[in-house]
């Protein structure tokens, strides 16, 4: 065979640079979906995919996904740092699924990913696991397995078996921060699980967690703080707040109203501040550390509190 003259190597290597200009010119920091679209399509505004699935392939790391009016936009497994906003165009964006989760978030520790530091955010989605009596068909609306951070925001629950939420982080540190989010018939509203010693933070701010089974479940290795928040009619065994073994779980500011327990401690550590316990069948169950400032009236029981938080 030949050798390339000087000028054909010189080709060569042109013909692969422009490959893979072509190639990074592909992927756009900003995507766009919507209900017409079609996933053949370069996902650009004016021409954008029909699917989240089909769109995360053409948004670079780091990028945008958003949503150009009201659709069903299907399951999508995450694994790089990405956004993706219902709510950025002009409309809402839904995910209806059955037997299966709705999103995974999975950074990968191949390619360049970068799962110690990926930032993912899920903002403006309905998450629909569609109810069937006597259980909801989803799994999970959110499956969060590896990513440095998770936020999610604006968000709304509801109809899964397993859980809105769910941390299975395994032998991996998160981030998890959820705020102005609904959790409504779901078996479990936030899942939280972490093999030690990693270690799950999870901080809830506005969140609506209604007629579920159980609310806030940390269950291992766990660091929570839960603040502006309702819980009601949470009705299964395991409370509307719960607390395992090895985790902490501060709650500020919020209601406890109709549930059959409020506070569970559950061999770890709750924390309560200013908020209300009102017609629970259990207040608190086990003994939770108290500022003093906790209000308790027409619970069967209120349960203990140890007032070994100090007002200064």
């Amino acid at each position: 065979m030949k050798q390339l003259t000087f000028a054909g190597r010189i080709l060569v290597l042109l013909a692969v640079s422009l490959g893979l200009a072509s190639l990074a010119h592909g992927q756009a920091s900003r995507t766009w979906v919507s209900g017409v679209g079609d996933d053949l399509n370069p996902c650009s505004r004016t021409a954008p995919c029909k699917t989240f699935a089909g769109a995360i392939s053409k948004t670079a790391e780091g990028g945008e996904i958003d949503a150009l009016d009201p659709g069903g936009y299907g399951a999508v497994t995450i694994t790089k740092a990405i956004v993706i906003d219902g709510g950025t165009g002009s409309g809402w964006a839904s995910i209806l699924v059955s037997g299966t989760n709705a999103i995974i978030v999975n950074v990968a520790t191949s390619g360049l990913n970068h799962p110690n530091d990926a930032v993912v955010t899920l903002r403006n989605i309905t998450f629909n696991g569609i109810s069937q009596s006597p259980v909801a068909a989803g799994t999970n609306g959110v499956n969060y397995l590896r990513a440095a951070q998770l936020h999610v925001e604006s968000c709304q629950f509801q109809n899964f078996g397993t859980s809105g939420i769910t941390a299975n982080l395994g032998t991996t540190s998160g981030n998890l921060t959820v705020n102005d989010c609904v959790f409504d018939n779901v078996n479990t509203a936030i899942l939280s699980n972490a093999t030690s010693p990693a270690l799950d933070v999870l901080q809830a701010e506005h969140i609506r967690v209604v007629g579920n089974s159980t609310g806030v479940n940390a269950n291992s290795n766990t660091f929570a703080t839960i603040r502006d928040s309702y819980f009601g009619g949470n009705l299964g065994a395991n409370g509307a707040v719960r607390a395992g073994s090895g985790c902490t779980v501060n709650v500020e500011n919020s209601m406890f109203a109709n549930n059959a327990t409020g506070a569970n401690v559950a061999g770890g550590t709750i924390r309560l501040s200013n908020n209300d316990f009102f017609n629970n069948t259990t207040g608190i169950s086990g003994t939770a550390e108290s500022a003093n400032n906790n209000r308790f009236r027409g619970n069967t029981s209120d349960g203990a509190t140890s007032n070994v938080i100090v007002v200064k």
